[in-house]
């Protein structure tokens, strides 16, 4: 099926579907993952993501609704970076900050689908040239993004790319998530990260360049608790994000980043990644269409702000090599 925006593009949309009756719909918008069909525990399908039912409301989201993010996920402080002593400067897209790719974002702009990639439904390819200088960024860059679901019932997502030039690269997906969707909270939500430290966060979002313990404070989420636990705790942290817009250090003995589950619809998603952090944000400034905590994100990703800050893992994507990762969303009912 097609949809015409008031754009000089058409909207395509994708479904992947198994032999268990999940099902993912993708649209070449931003490589958005507008449903992801999945049964509760009495085997009523739902959609667990917060979306847009008409794909041309999505070209006026504010919220990065289900979509592919980058050039760089997530912020860069006063918009500017270093590449071997060059400065380069990004759009101001948050404050002076740079937020998501800037005004010319993966989210935003329409993907090629590689039908002929597809192998019975299951897999689906997209494709993006970013040319050089877009949103300030360096680099002629291809990128393409596998989606598969597997009847194992894991849906996976990789993304490849290479540059022409030495540039910064940081990539991921910015579904809400929410399990129990005739809820318009998740803050019963169950959450385990398997992670023992953060980033904590300066006023403008950025992070201060330390790692802080987990341990006895609100975003101790490694044994699994409800996301509304800690949520309104007297927490300074909390209190700059209005809830949880932090991202964690992953164990590095393990790919498992994350288990979210849901008690009444007995969902649950594991998600596993190569990526050093995740982060998670709690839909503290969801409105209008949606309700403040109705989904949550949980992106995959390196740290905010990387290629201003030494100590922590480098983004940096070199001339001609090339650049890979996958993170995998597994489904289950408890």
């Amino acid at each position: 099926m097609h949809y015409s925006p008031a754009n000089d593009f058409e909207i395509s949309e994708y479904i992947l579907k198994n032999n268990n009756g999940i099902s993912v719909k993708i649209l070449s918008l931003g490589g958005i993952i507008q449903e992801f069909n999945v049964p509760n525990r009495n085997g009523v399908f739902e959609n667990i993501v917060l979306s847009y039912e008409n794909p041309k409301d999505y070209l006026k989201d504010e919220f990065f609704l289900g979509a592919l993010i980058g050039r760089f996920a997530n912020r860069i402080s006063k918009s500017k970076f270093q590449i071997d002593g060059k400065s380069y400067k990004l759009d101001k897209n948050e404050g002076e900050n740079h937020l998501h790719g800037g005004l010319i974002g993966f989210h935003n702009v329409n993907w090629t689908i590689d039908i002929n990639n597809s192998i019975e439904n299951t897999c689906l390819t997209l494709k993006l040239h970013s040319p050089n200088d877009e949103s300030g960024y360096p680099g002629n860059l291809d990128i393409s993004v596998k989606y598969s679901l597997s009847n194992n019932n894991i849906l996976d997502i990789e993304f490849f790319a290479k540059s022409d030039m030495d540039t910064i690269f940081n990539p991921t997906s910015h579904s809400y998530f929410n399990l129990n969707p005739k809820s318009n909270t998740i803050i019963d939500h169950v959450l385990k990260l398997h992670s023992k430290k953060f980033l904590p966060l300066h006023d403008n979002f950025i992070p201060r360049g330390e790692f802080k313990t987990t341990k006895a404070t609100p975003f101790d989420f490694e044994k699994g608790k409800k996301i509304g636990h800690d949520l309104k705790k007297n927490d300074e942290q909390l209190k700059i994000a209005k809830g949880y817009d932090h991202c964690f250090v992953l164990n590095s003995e393990s790919n498992v980043a994350a288990e979210l589950s849901e008690l009444e619809s007995g969902r649950l998603i594991k998600i596993f990644t190569d990526q050093p952090g995740i982060q998670l944000y709690s839909g503290n400034h969801l409105n209008s269409k949606f309700c403040k905590n109705q989904g949550l994100c949980l992106e995959t990703q390196h740290f905010p702000d990387s290629p201003n800050i030494d100590k922590f893992p480098s983004t940096l994507l070199k001339a001609h090599d090339k650049f890979y990762t996958k993170t995998s969303y597994h489904f289950k009912i408890i």
